[in-house]
Order: C-alpha cells, then structure tokens, then sequence
C-alpha cells in the first residue's frame, strides 16, 4: 500500500541534503551524492537487486553563498544560474546601472565596463546568459538579474529565483534577486556595489541511481523514474518523483513478479550537469540512454518518466501519439476511480524533461506531471518549492495512477504502439508510400526507426518535427526576397528576422549572435541530447538584417543583400530536401545510428575531484 507518510519522509529526506540555507542539490556535489546513496539504500530495502550508483561525468557547480552589498552594508540575498562562473568570496565592485531589458539597445546607451549591471528579465526569449554574453563582451564586471511584474518566471511575492545558466564562457558573473529587492537597488543606480557569488565549478562525477525488480521471464525492461538533482528545497521539482519511484519499487516488489523486468532509476543532472553548453539540461538521463545503457534504445519496452507531482492541478501525460489511446484509457478510468480528483490532460513530449532524450533514442515513453503554466511563471525553481506545497495524499493517488502504467505495460499495452496516429501528423509532408508504410507499421523496432528518425528541434532546443523549421525558413526566405524584390525593406526584414535564431538579431551584437549560433547545432561542442534532434538554427543573417533596418555603421542594402538571401534560400531547400528524405526513410522503418558522446565534449571527471 502506498502511504502518504511514506512519500512525505522521502521528500523531507531529499530536501535536507542542501550546500546552502536556501537548498541546492545540483549534480556532481556532496549534497547530490548523498541523494544518491540514500536512494540507492532504500532500493536495496524494497528488495530490488542489481542497485547500482552509475557515474556520469558533470561539471559541477555548488552553490555556497550569492549577495549584493551597497556601501553602507546593507545586503540583498542573492541565488544564481547553475553553471556561472563565481566570484569568489571577496566579490567584485562597481558602479550599479540599470539597463532595463539589457539588449543591445539599452546597453548601446550606457558604458558598462567595470560596472555591475541590474537586468530585467522581462520576456522570455532574451534569457540572462544572452545578456550575460554580451555584457561580458562589452567589458561589464557582474550582472543581477530579477524578474519584474509581468517577466516569465519568479512572479510570486518575494521570489528569488535560479534555472540552468546555459553560460557562455565569456558571461560575466551573475546573481539573481527579488524583484521587491531590485526596486530597492534600482534607487541606488551609480553607487559603488559589491556582488559576491561563491559557487565553485569543475569537473566531478555524479550519478545515476539504477535498481531492478526481476521479473518471472528474462525479456525486454520497462523503466521508471524521475530526478533528484534540484534547486532550493526542490521539493515538488523533483524529490516528489523520487519519492514516487521508490514508493513503487516497495509495492511492486512487494507484490506477484511482472512478466519482465521493471528498472527503477533515478537522474542526475536533469536541472543542470555541464559548462559552456546550449543544451546544459536532461544531461544525465542523456547520458545514460547513448551511453550507459545504449541496449535501452532499442530493447526497452516502455518508459515511464516522472516529473513534479502532487500539487494541487490537473495530472499531465506527455506522450507520443503511439501511446495515447492507452494513456487516455488508463486516466479515464483512474480518474473514474477517485484517482485523479483535479482531472487530466494529454500533451506531447518536451525538451524539458528526461521522456525527450529517451523517445528521441528510440524508446516509446511518456512523461507525468502535475505542472501548470501558472506555477512555471510563479513559484517554479524558487524557494517555495518546498514539502508543504505538496499534497501528498494526492501525491499517493497519482503514485497508484504510475502503478497501473507499469502492470498495464507489463501485460503489453505499450507493445501496441499505434503508428496510425502519427501519420495523421505527417499528411502532406511525407511522400505517399513513406506515409502508408507509416499507417501499416507494427512492432517495437519501427519505433526506434521513429524515435531516431522523426524527433527533431527547431532552431532555439523546442520540440519539433525536424523539417519543421527548416520549411518555415524556406517560406520566410522566400517572403523576404519577395517584399525586397518590391522595395519593402520593413517587411523583408520582418521576415528575415523569423529565419532561424535571426530573432536574437535585434538583442545581440554581430559577436555575440555568432557565438551564440555557433554554439547550437548537432555539430556544435556540447550538443548533448541536441544532436538526437538536428536542430536547424537557420543562417547568420545579422549584417542582413542590420542593413535592411538601416542601423548606424551597416553596410548600405543593394545587390549583396538579396544575393545572401538567395544563398540561403538555396541552402535551406537543399537542407529540406535532405530532412525529408531522412523522415521518409525512418517512417519506412530505417533505424538510424544512434550517436555516442564524444570524449572531447564530456567534462573530464578522472582529472579532478570536485570540491
């Protein structure tokens, strides 16, 4: 019987593992590796065998201290983004200013150099390391950043926030505040401040809790798990998961065997795991599915991933559309049950959780949650993140819910994978017979073939078809020759700016947006799971859009800028083309390599120990 006091006792027991009074978890540091060895204690005690702490190399980064100070010694508490570089415990000093929204207009009006600089995070799409990049390159000291009335995230009163930093190695050292906090130091624009953030980072090695019950033939496994790596108390996100997981390894094992075995795991690293990355995040359950257990991409049955369960919200099930009609079945009958008393809601998978690398590697699996929109602009990686947030009554209920997932998978209503349902999807992108042969398939290896072969991003890391985007610059390409074609420079540059990453134009500096589009990709450094997508991120057309708006010191438009445009229209079809191509042979059943790490792109554990 799953208890509510048990699943309470794991999610206070993870909380208290913390390098800071405010909490932090993150992956390769002691407080991590304490997560892992009591998770792994407590497989062994629900009798799992084959438990096992599996290492992941991860650049560490501990958060320790973060504050701001003004000169007559008030302090401000501070946190951070994983994977900044610190300060140092005697901080940096310099003049406060105030750039608002921190793109390269605003920044173009004020000398930073040396300075500590205050940022609004103010939408969404210009992320602090964008800004951080560029004040880094400017010569700017230090950022703080908050997030304002109205920004996307940290909106509940006296939040403080943190996220994957996704830094550049050229972003200066960066703290995050409240907002109330940032009013507070708005007022002391030009005084001198100093900035302390003591967050260490290097190479370390995290890991991979693995358990397995045994089942009564020696077949294909299912697995089921979540992550215990987290920010502040990360008590919803996501030690409700862990407790979850190991809330049914107790009950499964202490019930009749499966037919196969179920592999109980816990991840490293999903919040953050490495430097100088685009894709920073799902790092460890990434390494795991190309590394680790590669077997899985192809051999695995079902995966069940668990996310923040337990608030009081509507139970989310991202799944592919092979596993749907089963996913809908299952909630409406729970739900029916008095299980899902705030109802349900299907979705599709997403780049923001550990389901993503495993379906993109080939394994049919879905994600369960209880997110909602208004706790990701809310309460989401802040300090109210905490155990007395969770309804753990409700948090039982929806353990019992991933129960039957397993015994249903178990007795095979994941081999019934229903590829008719994503050919729907592709009508009118696929060639006829790639889509009929789509429509008839059968059988779990066509699902790798779909998995390695239909999973893509678009040009940013969001969840797309891979011809997605590259048809949608094909389209603006050909509007922005166009309206140049017509003498409408506005308008060509309105297209032109929707191409690819090209929207970060009008933010970022020419450098800038270069070493940011360089480092995205599926040949970029540190691709991570990104590379099992083959994001397109579309041409550099900077000096492209800089003309066209007629900025200051920009080459004037004439005959160059519609030669660059038809290049890349010329590109992108041929890119298209190829995507196409590649889509219609892995509907047919081709089943494409699955890339491995590469060693030049892995921290170097073995070099160093962290702390």
């Amino acid at each position: 019987m799953i208890e509510p006091e048990y699943l309470r006792h794991v999610v206070e027991r993870l909380e208290s593992f913390r390098s800071h009074p405010l909490g932090f978890r993150v992956a390769g540091t002691p407080e991590e590796r304490a997560a892992t060895a009591f998770i792994a204690a407590e497989f062994r005690a629900a009798g799992l065998t084959d438990v096992v702490e599996e290492p992941v190399p991860v650049d560490a980064w501990r958060f320790q201290d973060a504050f701001v100070e003004l000169q007559d010694g008030q302090r401000f508490e501070a946190a951070s983004f994983g994977g900044v570089p610190e300060t140092g415990a005697s901080g940096v000093t310099g003049e406060l200013v105030h750039v608002g929204r921190g793109g390269r207009k605003q920044l173009d009006r004020v000398d930073v150099r040396g300075k500590i600089v205050l940022v609004d995070w103010l939408v969404q799409r210009l992320w602090p390391y964008h800004v951080g990049l560029e004040l880094g390159l400017r010569g700017a000291a230090a950022m703080i950043a908050t997030s304002p009335r109205g920004g996307p995230y940290y909106q509940a009163d006296g939040a403080l926030g943190s996220f994957d930093g996704i830094w550049h190695e050229r972003g200066v050292p960066c703290v995050t505040i409240r907002r109330e906090d940032a009013a507070t130091l708005t007022r002391a624009t030009g005084a001198r401040v100093r900035l302390v953030l003591d967050a260490p980072c290097g190479p370390a090695e995290a890991a991979n809790v693995v358990g397995v019950l045994s089942g009564t033939q020696d077949g294909a496994p299912a697995i089921v798990g979540g992550h215990h790596d987290g920010w502040f108390g990360a008590a919803f996100d996501d030690a409700s998961a862990v407790a979850i997981t190991l809330a049914l390894a107790h009950e499964l094992a202490a019930g009749e065997p499966p037919a196969q075995p179920i592999v109980f795991v816990s991840h490293t690293a999903e919040e953050y795991g490495i430097a100088r990355s685009a894709y920073d995040w799902c790092y460890g359950a990434w390494y795991q599915i190309v590394e680790t257990h590669r077997d899985w991409s192809t051999d695995a049955r079902f995966y069940l991933n668990l996310e923040g369960c337990g608030r009081p919200d509507p139970f989310t099930v991202d799944t592919p559309p092979e596993l749907e009609r089963w996913a809908r079945r299952l909630c409406a009958s729970a739900a029916r049950d008095g299980l899902l008393p705030h109802g349900f809601r299907i979705a599709r998978p997403t780049t923001w959780t550990e389901v993503w690398p495993f379906v993109a590697a080939g394994v049919p699996g879905m994600n369960v949650s209880t997110f909602t929109t208004a706790f990701d602009r809310t309460e989401y990686h802040t300090q109210y993140d905490a155990s007395d947030r969770i309804d753990f009554a409700y948090l039982a209920r929806l353990a019992r819910v991933c129960a039957r997932f397993l015994r249903e998978a178990d007795a095979g209503a994941a081999d019934e994978l229903e590829f008719d349902r994503r050919a729907r999807d592709l009508r009118g992108v696929l060639d006829p017979s790639a889509l009929r042969a789509l429509e008839d398939a059968r059988g779990r290896a066509h699902f790798t073939a779909v998995g390695r072969g239909l999973y893509g991003l678009d040009a940013g890391e969001t969840a797309a078809y891979p011809h997605a985007q590259t048809a949608k610059d094909v389209k603006l390409l050909e509007q922005a020759l166009e309206h140049l074609r017509a003498d409408r420079p506005g308008l060509a540059a309105r297209a032109v700016a929707r191409v690819g990453l090209n929207w970060l134009c009008s933010d970022l500096g020419r450098d800038a947006f270069r070493l940011e589009r360089g480092r995205r990709g599926r040949d970029a450094r540190r691709a991570c799971w990104a590379a099992l997508g083959d994001p397109d991120v579309g041409p550099d057309l900077w000096n492209v859009l800089a003309s066209l708006r007629g900025e200051d010191g920009a080459r004037p438009p004439s005959a160059w800028v519609e030669a660059e445009l038809e290049r890349s229209l010329d590109y992108a079809r041929l890119e298209l083309a190829r995507r196409l191509k590649r889509m219609a042979a892995a509907a047919r059943g081709e089943i494409f390599p699955l890339p491995r790490p590469s060693r030049d792109d892995l921290p170097n554990a073995g070099s160093a120990r962290f702390p």
